[in-house]
């Protein structure tokens, strides 16, 4: 059985080779770029011109930490939310036929940008809403604390995840339960032994890559957020309309360890995710 094991695992790993080779070679000479961006100033006489000094006035720029700072806040403000939001309403729908989830699934295609410049165009200052209701008792868009930004990924990323945990709601699900039942097990007791050891793995896996999407995401800060703070993604490109020779090596150090968090955040998914299954 274990030659068996290996061999299965070894055909699985031929055949995503190629897909994580160009994901590799793409991402990765991305990286490279970034991070010779932001060692080598441009103009500089190739690498023997590599210096620090960019990552030093970043650290230190009090802009970038207020940034860093927001991000990481909105970053787990939103996926926490869509994660409590979402546990109810799988379990809600997974009784429900094709058509009701269907209906549940419809934010799903539709583009981050264009959810944002909605909740623009309705809940801004002056929007529809506004217009209509005579006033907003609170101010979504543009707010300082970033709760628009914050409710436009929970509307996006709830659906993502419910539909994570309805694949993994099948019949084995409702026959446990039916059996903890019979054996006297309370609703509670149910869902702690049996509904959450279901969607633990799907939840957990898909709320770290949410929060890996909204930790680098650019379109919703910028349409829905405040000016100051900026997230990571908008003070990279606040740097760039500034001084070139500058701001590109600013730019470039800010996205390079945005995208080092959300790498470590995609392993920990699959780390998760090989746990989840017993590998």
């Amino acid at each position: 059985m274990s030659g068996l094991h290996a061999s299965r695992r070894w055909r699985d790993r031929a055949l995503v080779a190629p897909a994580v080779s160009v994901l590799a070679l793409l991402f990765g000479g991305a990286v490279a770029g970034m991070l010779k961006t932001s060692l080598v100033p441009l103009g500089a006489d190739g690498l023997s011109g590599a210096t620090l000094d960019t990552w030093r006035e970043l650290l230190g720029d009090p802009a970038f930490v207020d940034a860093l700072v927001f991000s990481l806040r909105v970053t787990v403000l939103a996926t926490a939310a869509s994660a409590a939001l979402a546990v109810p309403v799988a379990v809600a729908l997974r009784r429900r036929g094709l058509a009701i989830r269907s209906l549940a699934a419809l934010p799903l295609p539709v583009p981050h940008l264009l959810v944002a410049v909605a909740a623009v165009l309705w809940l801004g200052a002056g929007g529809l809403a506004d217009r209509l209701l005579g006033g907003l008792p609170v101010n979504l868009v543009r707010d300082d604390a970033g709760v628009g930004i914050v409710l436009v990924y929970v509307f996006r990323e709830t659906p993502f995840l419910v539909l994570l945990m309805l694949a993994a709601m099948g019949r084995g699900l409702q026959e446990r339960t039916e059996a903890a039942a019979v054996l006297g097990a309370s609703p509670g007791q149910r869902a702690l032994w049996v509904l959450w050891p279901t969607i633990r793995g799907p939840l957990v896996v898909g709320s770290i890559i949410v929060g890996a999407f909204v930790l680098g995401a650019f379109e919703v800060p910028l349409a829905v957020g405040p000016s100051y703070p900026p997230t990571l993604a908008t003070f990279a490109f606040d740097a760039t309309q500034g001084s070139v020779l500058a701001g590109e090596g600013l730019a470039a150090a800010t996205l390079l360890l945005t995208s080092t968090i959300a790498v470590a955040l995609a392993v920990a998914a699959v780390r998760f995710a090989r746990d989840a299954e017993g590998a």
